[in-house]
């Protein structure tokens, strides 16, 4: 009966917003159990620009980090291989199939530029081309990912009981809001995430940080609100979670481990009328945040409800306990006054 369900009412459909922005550390990493574990990392080098690392820019409660990028050319060229094939099986209907390999893999490609030409042709008619990989590789690591600092902005409402809050902290000075980082002990509520944190919050391995950063990882906060709003709403505070989603180890991980995705850029040379590709391969820390809650309020009409059923309790009890008596009794000593 004392239990918070007993007489209150709940919403725990909350209506949430999330905004995430990607800022530089304004100080290096120095834990050297850590730091140890990235020899190639150098706080010292001049810093990239953060924005050329959010890949994609913009996106629904949640953040694309960059961490390895792998960049490799090709040129469109016409097949080294092509065959013809004329069907002698069917003689009233004889057709010639053309053929073309570009490494061993039979394929037929159509990139943007040509696709306006030649989009409605035949396969027999549309030009055999293939793209062929140049032997220049580009890699390019991106260890101060690490002391990238995430700011999310959070507001969150519960329409059924008009409550409306956010995450930013009240009454704490400017001085404290611009310098905090999160801590799980010591800055529970700032909203401002060091990447190496929260990479020491999911994993405990610090020999999986390299792996993390080298295949790409796939990360979740959750940010949950269990309010009472028969206490003062100063004590509606939210609690952040942290977990990692991609598969572990990766040798186990029979798909492509990690987080990662292809993205390619088109162009032609100077002085050079054939079409150059640039593919690249992006590793990334994919931060995905979501909002959870339950708020609860004192309402009469459960409060009543609940009474009513703890004393109806006591009713079934006496017929339960006149019952158990007259078994043992054998109802011969039993008289009811009617």
């Amino acid at each position: 009966m004392c239990q918070r369900s007993s007489y209150q009412i709940f919403d725990r459909s909350p209506i949430s917003a999330v905004t995430i922005k990607v800022k530089p550390s304004s100080n290096c990493s120095s834990d050297p159990k850590i730091m140890r574990h990235f020899p190639d990392y150098n706080c010292s080098q001049s810093t990239y620009d953060v924005n050329d690392f959010i890949v994609p820019p913009t996106e629904n409660s949640a953040v694309t980090i960059t961490t390895r990028v792998v960049e490799f050319g090709h040129i469109l060229q016409n097949c080294d291989i092509a065959k013809t094939r004329t069907n002698q099986t069917n003689f009233l209907r004889p057709y010639t199939k053309l053929l073309h390999e570009c490494y061993g893999k039979a394929r037929c490609i159509l990139p943007p530029s040509y696709r306006s030409i030649w989009e409605n042709n035949t396969i027999v008619r549309k030009p055999q081309l293939c793209w062929f990989k140049l032997p220049k590789v580009h890699v390019k690591r991106n260890y101060q990912a690490l002391d990238y600092v995430l700011f999310i902005k959070h507001y969150v409402e519960f329409p059924q009981l008009n409550l409306v809050r956010n995450n930013l902290m009240q009454g704490a000075s400017e001085n404290y809001t611009q310098t905090c980082e999160y801590d799980p002990d010591d800055h529970p509520l700032c909203p401002k995430f060091r990447i190496l944190k929260i990479l020491q919050l999911i994993e405990v391995d610090p020999k999986e940080y390299e792996s993390m950063l080298y295949y790409g990882s796939l990360i979740e906060i959750k940010i949950s609100w269990k309010c009472d709003l028969d206490k003062p709403r100063r004590f509606c505070e939210p609690k952040y979670q942290f977990e990692r989603l991609d598969h572990k180890p990766y040798d186990a991980n029979p798909y492509q481990p990690g987080s990662t995705f292809l993205t390619a850029k088109h162009f032609f040379g100077p002085n050079d009328r054939r079409l150059h590709r640039i593919h690249t391969h992006i590793y990334n820390l994919h931060i995905v945040v979501s909002v959870t809650g339950e708020v609860g309020k004192f309402d009469l009409f459960q409060a009543t409800t609940s009474i009513g059923s703890f004393l109806g309790i006591f009713g079934a009890g006496t017929i339960v306990c006149d019952l158990i008596a007259a078994f043992f009794t054998n109802f011969k000593t039993i008289k009811y006054d009617g």
